[in-house]
């Protein structure tokens, strides 16, 4: 069982590196284009609106509803 644990542990570490990685990727290619001044939050709200978390939860990771963590992050932007 702790041989599992620590796996998981490793994997975990693993997949958030991954998806930081995937981040940075995208706001690269983003940023070669005509998103180029669009500025950090409406590239974090067009991850959002393509499926994506941006709470500091979950980021990077597909989301299948709406998330009251990446709304409310959203929203306490724009005020």
């Amino acid at each position: 069982m702790q041989k599992i644990k620590k796996e998981a542990r490793v994997l975990t570490g693993e997949n958030d590196r991954l998806r930081a990685q995937l981040a940075r990727a995208l706001g690269r290619e983003e940023a070669a284009g005509d998103a180029e001044q669009r500025g950090g939050m409406e590239t974090l709200r067009q991850l959002y609106e393509q499926g994506f978390h941006i709470c500091n939860v979950h980021f990077g990771r597909p989301r299948t509803a709406d998330c009251l963590f990446c709304s409310a992050f959203l929203n306490r932007e724009r005020d």
